[in-house]
């Protein structure tokens, strides 16, 4: 449920969502999508998504309770706002919350490691009166969502943006606002739905239109903007770039800073993986400034310490001073498990990975196998399909195997789903025969060789589990859980 600022009766409501009430003025208090969720001072609106219409539930989120609804359509002898459209109706009651709050907001879109950054970005605000999107909230309905949960006095709103298809941030640009937006990376991730690349870094861009002229821009994910019409005077990037001074109109070139970050230290063997120091640079004309992080920080693989950058960068352009950033980013402690959560199973490493995956993250992980000395030198890999990647998906799921075979170190891999079971004919001819006989089918759980672990893991060893949601990788962490102690 949702609590509307200064809005408490429906006259009121029906101005700001250009709706026509029917029926008398009455007061309410809440605001919910769920008819599940109703009591005698709320409101039901009634949302339309690709598998479900909640204009089906009106009349029994009235029978329930609820004061009135907001619909498409009149219902006969109950009280209620009509509109034109629900789904507009929810963004101009978030515009309205945004607008009575008026908190710094950060929109943080990307290919992957958005959710990552969310939550380091939350980390160095959590004592800062913010509100950030809840889970996996990141959908054209769940950032709305995030911003009706504003409250009077929320001072920071941080916005997960995740697209499912071309046009989803186009409503949300227009009726939203920004300080700073932040564009982690662009990869194949979900290219089967969006068609081809400029399609996805079209839609993730729209968000730019949102983006105060006084706000910022946080490039992590683009070399050359030189080919992009939405800011003028980019030249070729690398790293991360922070952006100023947006306005299109304007024969002001935007203000721009280069940064990059490396690894100092964390990669040596026996340290605990994961853990890492790290030095950022700010490069400004001919003069440059370094710093370092007080201490090592849990990042998991590597490439977070990109997102580390970026967490920093994002909470000072909302107002918060560098400093003390990296002192709050360096006592950031993953709370995704799911996420490439490292634990200890007895004397192995567990990486559970499972919350999803494409080829970009898939190829961060291997690489981090191979390169970082802080991993025990013994791998086993389960490994379960990439979906969503189209035309892409032979050849990135033969990119894939090809790089996990060549792991040293490799005791097994177990494959998951036919897409990657496709390719182990093909591996064998990428002169991998003599790891070949390592690799293994599953199906579901109950295929998974138990019988074999104390083989395989006989010595120290890392275990990386990793697979597309709807792979339900999951179960194997649960599985090894069970037999590794």
């Amino acid at each position: 449920m949702f609590e509307l600022i200064q809005v408490n009766d429906l006259a009121s409501l029906a101005k700001i969502i250009d709706g026509n009430l029917i029926g008398e003025n009455k007061q309410f208090k809440y605001l919910t999508t769920d008819s599940r969720n109703v009591s005698k001072n709320s409101l039901f609106l009634a949302l339309r998504g690709e598998k479900y219409n909640g204009h089906h539930f009106c009349e029994s989120a009235l029978e329930a309770g609820a004061e009135a609804y907001i619909s498409t359509d009149e219902i006969i002898n109950h009280t209620g706002i009509v509109v034109k459209d629900t789904y507009l109706a929810l963004l101009k009651m978030a515009r309205h919350q945004q607008q009575q709050v008026n908190p710094k907001t950060l929109a943080i879109t990307g290919s992957n490691g958005k959710t990552t950054l969310k939550e380091m970005v939350a980390h160095i605000l959590v004592d800062k009166k913010s509100i950030k999107t809840k889970d996996n909230e990141n959908n054209q309905f769940g950032i709305p969502f995030t911003v009706l949960r504003l409250k009077a006095d929320t001072k920071f709103l941080v916005l997960e943006c995740g697209a499912r298809k071309v046009g989803d941030f186009d409503l949300i640009s227009e009726y939203l606002n920004f300080d700073v937006l932040t564009i982690t990376n662009i990869n194949n991730s979900h290219i089967g739905i969006f068609g081809n690349q400029a399609n996805i870094i079209e839609t993730k861009m729209k968000l730019l239109d949102g983006v105060a002229a006084d706000g910022s821009f946080i490039d992590g994910a683009f070399e050359d903007w030189s080919k992009s019409t939405k800011l003028m005077g980019m030249s070729q990037t690398f790293g991360v770039k922070v952006h100023r001074n947006l306005q299109r109109d304007s024969v002001a070139k935007p203000l721009t800073e280069d940064w990059s970050c490396k690894i100092v230290s964390g990669q040596e063997e026996g340290n605990v993986p994961g853990y890492f120091s790290l030095s950022f640079q700010q490069t400004s004309n001919s003069s440059s400034r370094h710093f370092q992080s007080p201490k090592k920080i849990n990042l998991g693989p590597r490439h977070n310490c990109h997102n580390a950058l970026m967490a920093v960068l994002a909470a000072r352009e909302l107002g918060v001073k560098f400093s003390e950033s990296m002192e709050r980013i360096c006592e950031f402690d993953s709370p995704l498990p799911d996420r490439y959560g490292i634990e200890h199973i007895g004397k192995h490493v567990l990486i559970n990975d499972t919350y999803n995956a494409n080829p970009d993250s898939f190829a961060s992980a291997i690489n981090d196998l191979a390169t970082n000395c802080s991993y025990p030198k013994n791998k086993l890999l389960i490994m379960g399909d990439m979906l969503e990647l189209g035309q892409y998906s032979e050849t990135e799921h033969a990119k894939i195997l090809e790089q996990a075979l060549g792991l040293d170190g490799l005791k097994a891999i177990f494959l998951k789903g036919e897409k990657f079971q496709n390719f182990i004919p093909l591996a064998k001819q990428k002169d991998h025969e003599s790891q070949f006989d390592q690799v293994y089918t599953l199906q579901e759980t109950e295929d998974f060789p138990v019988a074999l672990l104390s083989d395989l893991l006989d010595e120290k060893s890392v275990i990386l589990v990793k697979g597309s949601r709807k792979m339900n990788m999951e179960q194997f962490v649960d599985l090894l859980r069970n037999n590794l102690l």
